[in-house]
């Protein structure tokens, strides 16, 4: 199984703060880890070429997941636009309706 992990250390902020590996071929342990003494724990993956975290922030989701035809429709949610069927306007955003008779809210507008 491919995971999409960010680096623990030496981060860049830019796109090679990202990587692809196997479960199975590259990770020699798993463990939580605490970024602060205050947040929440994530798994942290550890491989020969470095230990990299699951992604839990959205804006490394953001980053991560646009290559696969992710958007940011809001700040709490992410989009496979090749899922998307059709938007409706409301009030408050739009409401996103998926191919697969799913739909979700997002605050984001879309221009008519």
């Amino acid at each position: 199984m491919d995971i999409i992990g960010v680096k623990m250390h030496g981060r860049q902020d830019d796109d090679t703060d990202f990587v692809l590996f196997n479960l199975e071929k590259d990770v020699n342990f798993i463990e939580p880890w605490q970024v602060t003494e205050n947040s929440g724990k994530t798994l942290a993956f550890h491989t020969t070429c470095g230990s990299y975290i699951a992604i839990h922030i959205m804006r490394d989701a953001d980053k991560a997941y646009k290559p696969y035809g992710f958007e940011s429709y809001d700040r709490s949610t992410l989009v496979n636009k090749s899922k998307v069927k059709s938007t409706e306007p409301t009030k408050t955003g739009t409401v996103v309706h998926f191919s697969d008779g799913n739909r979700v809210h997002v605050r984001k507008k879309f221009k008519k």
